[in-house]
């Protein structure tokens, strides 16, 4: 009796051990399988909120109404929001296009892509005549409609590591070059930026007939009017209360020799 007793108790002993086991190793999948499907609810959860973006939605009537006004070929077009605005991605006249707008259906500017060969004559032209050309390599282009700004083309160029966007008016005058202008950015960077009525005033008057191509708010706060005024780009500065500071463009060592109309003028060479 003992010896079966005893027999019993071994063999009794041994079947807790290994369900222990078994039951120990259940848990550590169990507790590694809710693991990962937390982790995977969390990385959809971080997608699906990525810049607030939501993509293929429906929108209002004003805001369709607003894109057929400015783009009545659109086709093919998807709908979704980046921050505080609405845009539209659709082909027009064998175009991809990205148009922005308000919530309230206020259009604010239209990004095309374009092949280098659908640029205007003299934008490339300019361009072929720059230093650029042949040594940098051609990478994007795009062309520009913002609102109450005049059409610009950008012409993205690379060489090595370095980047450069070449910001052209219609008539081919080279306004502006930005270094990585868009190294980690986003279209959102290309938003017009609002002026007031007096500043407005102030260019036309001063510069009959000049077209603004960009408006920067500067971290000093001060805001910066890119224009072409003639045949020339140049920088018009105003303080943070809206009056003139200065205005500032580029000319060639041979025209040195200049008249102007303010002693605040200045000029880089």
């Amino acid at each position: 009796m003992r010896a079966s007793t005893l027999k019993s108790y071994t063999y009794t002993k041994d079947a807790n051990i290994e369900f222990d086991n078994v039951k120990n190793e259940m848990t550590m999948k169990l507790e590694k399988y809710f693991l990962l499907l937390a982790l995977g609810v969390f990385a959809f959860a971080l997608q699906s909120c990525d810049d607030d973006d939501n993509d293929g939605i429906s929108v209002p009537a004003e805001l369709s109404n607003a894109l057929a006004k400015e783009h009545p070929n659109a086709q093919r077009i998807e709908w979704e929001t980046k921050g505080a605005y609405y845009v539209a991605d659709f082909h027009e006249d064998n175009f991809e296009k990205e148009a922005w707008f308000t919530k309230d259906g206020v259009w604010q500017m239209t990004e095309t892509d374009l092949r280098y060969a659908d640029l205007p004559a003299p934008v490339r032209s300019s361009y072929e005549s720059s230093t650029y050309y042949n040594v940098w390599k051609v990478e994007d282009v795009d062309k520009l409609e913002r609102k109450e700004m005049a059409v610009v083309y950008i012409i993205e160029v690379e060489k090595g590591n370095q980047e450069m966007d070449l910001y052209y008016s219609e008539d081919g005058i080279l306004v502006k070059e930005v270094a990585d202008a868009h190294n980690g950015g986003s279209p959102e960077d290309y938003l017009p930026s609002d002026i007031s009525t007096a500043i407005k005033d102030f260019i036309a008057e001063k510069y009959p007939n000049a077209r603004i191509v960009d408006i920067e708010k500067e971290k000093n706060g001060m805001t910066e009017v890119e224009i072409v005024h003639g045949s020339i780009s140049k920088d018009v500065m105003f303080t943070a209360e809206g009056a003139w500071a200065y205005t500032i463009w580029d000319i060639s060592k041979s025209c040195l020799l200049y008249t102007s109309d303010a002693a605040d003028d200045r000029i880089s060479v």
